[in-house]
């Protein structure tokens, strides 16, 4: 932010206390424990899994005035790296011109491996269903 060797972290943490905000007060309005508000301030990122830390992250700046996409976006380069493209990009079109084939990453292939999982248990619990239904009717005919 402001020097190289400054973490954002550090810098939410001065500007909160520029603005004298108490970690109670932010923890009062946002209902966040004080732990977790104070781990945001060290950089201990390892104590909740990413989508809270960012959730957090998120409702902490808002509440001092932060910019909360900067944040995330450092949070982000702090955490993983600086990178062009994120994992979740479902296609990479190199040249689209020429029409090279697409490419579909890890990610997509496993959501729509998922996806065939799910259609795969809907049709099976369908099929059921029927069965069910028709050994019923069966039932209720033969009485």
């Amino acid at each position: 932010m402001n020097e190289e060797n400054t973490k954002f972290y550090e810098e939410l943490k001065k500007q909160r206390n520029i603005k004298k905000i108490t970690l109670e007060e932010i923890s009062e309005y946002t209902k966040i424990n004080i732990k977790y508000l104070d781990a945001l301030e060290i950089g201990d990122f390892n104590l909740l899994p990413n989508v809270y830390i960012r959730l957090f992250l998120r409702s902490y700046c808002d509440y001092i005035g932060a910019d909360y996409k900067k944040s995330l976006d450092e949070y982000e380069i702090y955490t993983i790296g600086d990178r062009k493209k994120s994992d979740t990009d479902s296609i990479i079109n190199e040249d689209p011109k020429n029409e090279v084939p697409i490419k579909k990453s890890n990610i997509s292939n496993s959501i729509s491996g998922k996806a065939q999982n799910y259609k795969e248990l809907i049709i099976a619990s369908t099929v059921i269903t029927i069965i069910i239904i028709l050994f019923t009717i069966l039932n209720l005919v033969n009485k």
